[in-house]
């Protein structure tokens, strides 16, 4: 069976809103929490 998983973007810093969404940075939280998600779907796909 095929599995598919969906992820929600990491938080990113709105402190620019001239950026485009692909040039705007992660926030603190987002570089804390990218490489949880990214271990956790790593784990995931070992299974």
């Amino acid at each position: 069976m095929t599995t598919l998983v969906l992820v929600r973007h990491a938080k990113s810093d709105w402190g620019d809103p001239g950026l485009d969404d692909h040039d705007r940075p992660l926030n603190d939280r987002g570089l804390r929490d990218a490489p949880a998600v990214a271990a956790r779907l790593a784990a995931g796909a070992s299974r």
